[in-house]
Formats: structure tokens, C-alpha cells, sequence
């Protein structure tokens, strides 16, 4: 089991609402991986060997990208919310 996995079950305070910490972790890996794919380091400590480990993927940082955006499309269908990332 992952760590994404046993996020699910955790939450958060975003804002004024709650929301998973798989949620959160999913929609800022996703802004940092396209960011790395661009040539930019999102911040000093990141490396996507971080994220690799922590949805359990193994490739290439284009393939790491469509795994999260499949992640965040069965997100997407569960809820009935969009997010647009």
C-alpha cells in the first residue's frame, strides 16, 4: 500500500473546507512535475524520486505526469468535482 493509498483516509484544512491529503498531495505533484518537465525545480528540497515513491510509480517524469493526471481523472468521476490542473 501506498503512501497516496493510506492518505485517502486522512484530512486536511484547505481554506475554510476539508479535503484529503491524497487530494492535496495529488494536485501539488501535478503543478511540480510540469514545472520539472519545463526545466524549473519547483523548490530547493524536490526530487521526483519523492513522488515516485509516494503514488508508487516507476518512469520517466512523462510517465510519473500521466500517471497523476489518470489519478486525478478517477478523482474527477468519484466526486463529481473537476479539478482543472
Amino acid at each position: 500500500m501506498t503512501q497516496y493509498e493510506k492518505d485517502l483516509k486522512r484530512y486536511v484544512q484547505v481554506n475554510d473546507g476539508m479535503m484529503t491529503r491524497a487530494t492535496f498531495n495529488l494536485i501539488i505533484s501535478i503543478r511540480d512535475v510540469k514545472l520539472w518537465k519545463a526545466g524549473m525545480r519547483p523548490h530547493r528540497g524536490w526530487r521526483l524520486k519523492h513522488v515516485k515513491e509516494y503514488f508508487g510509480v516507476l518512469g520517466s517524469a512523462d510517465f510519473v505526469l500521466q500517471h497523476l493526471y489518470k489519478l486525478r481523472d478517477e478523482w474527477n468521476d468519484k466526486t463529481n468535482i473537476d479539478l482543472q490542473i
